[in-house]
Order: structure tokens, then sequence, then C-alpha cells
């Protein structure tokens, strides 16, 4: 998968589920809930137990694009390509996981919140930056980011709900990743369409 394919199915999702659980049930429970509800992409944390096996099972899905996140180093990189993880995302910058995720023709979502860090990120040939943690700045450093470094496609993660969503999307941003409060709804589905048309 190359990057401007993984940006496309962002930009159609609007949200980057982040799937972290304490049981690998639990995991795929979530994961399955969330996709019913309207999204084609799913991030499994590798802090999950039995992760690599999440992966698996949710690549069995038709449709759905799967990644692996907390993606720390070039082992659990590996682990969870040979998983089936079709992208990898991490809290951080990792050379070797950058390197390793070009070998292997996958994107690679960094965390960044510097201009230095964004920097680095784009000397590996990184466009897709997962901004993190989000909240911290809020929209206005992201777009502060934007002024010097034009042109990368953003998925702020980190603090974010519901309520601000709309406002990363509209503020230019391809998704938003989020963890707890995606299923803090009534009706997933609903406020899942309401985000994807946020921007027309």
């Amino acid at each position: 998968m190359t990057e401007n394919v993984l940006a496309g199915v962002l930009g159609k999702s609007r949200v980057l589920p982040v799937i972290r659980a304490a049981k690998p049930e639990m995991a795929l429970g979530r994961a399955r809930t969330i996709v019913n509800a309207g999204i084609s992409v799913v991030e499994i944390a590798w802090t999950t137990p039995e992760a690599a096996q999440v992966v698996r099972d949710m690549c069995e899905r038709p449709g759905l694009v799967v990644g692996a996140g907390t993606i720390l180093n070039e082992e659990t990189a590996q682990e969870a390509l040979d998983a089936g993880a079709e992208f990898l995302v991490a809290p951080n910058l990792s050379k070797q996981v950058a390197r390793l995720a070009k070998r292997r023709g996958v994107p690679y979502l960094p965390g960044v919140f510097t201009a230095d860090e964004v920097s680095r990120a784009l000397d590996e040939g990184l466009t897709i930056l997962k901004l993190f943690p989000a909240a911290t700045g809020g929209v206005a450093h992201m777009r502060a980011l934007n002024e010097p470094f034009p042109g990368i496609t953003w998925v702020p993660t980190g603090g974010i709900s519901w309520e601000t969503a709309g406002e990363w999307i509209r503020a230019g941003a391809v998704a938003v990743g989020m963890g707890s409060a995606l299923l803090k709804v009534d009706d997933l589905t609903s406020v899942i369409k309401t985000l994807q048309g946020s921007v027309a």
C-alpha cells in the first residue's frame, strides 16, 4: 500500500480508530463495532495482548485496511508486518522503523510535535504524519506547522473527542485518530456520517 492510497482511505473514513484493549477478544469486539458503523480502516495498538493475532483476524475482513500502532522499534514493526499490517503508526519517529517500512513498501505514520521532528520525518521521505499529542497544542499548532511545511497529510491523535473532531477536519486534517472516545456515543454510525460530511 502506498501513502497516497492510505491517504485516500483515511480521507474517506475521516477517523483512524485506535483499538487498544486489555484482552484480544475485547479488541476484536471494538474493532468490529467500529467497522460495522462505517469505518474502513483500523489501527490495532501493539500494547494489546496477542495483537498479532488480532491483526490477522481483522485482515480476514474484506475491504478493511488494517494497521498496527504503538510500533516503537524495528522488532515490533517486523512482527506487525508479518501478521499482515498494511501500515504502521507510532507516537515517535524511529529511523529504523521508517527504513523497514520503506523496504516493505508500507506507509509509516510517526508521531511528531515539533518543527524539528517534522523535518526529520520529511528527511525519511514520510508525508503522512501523526500530530501527537494533538490536544496539547490544538488546531492552531497544526496550522502553524503547516506554514513552513506545506504538503503534509496530518492525522492528529491524542485527546480528540467527537465534539472537537470536526474542527480538526475543517482545519485540514485528513482524519483524526481516536481511541477511548470512539465508543462514547449512543449512535456511532450517525456521528461518523456527520464527521465524514463535515467537509464537502
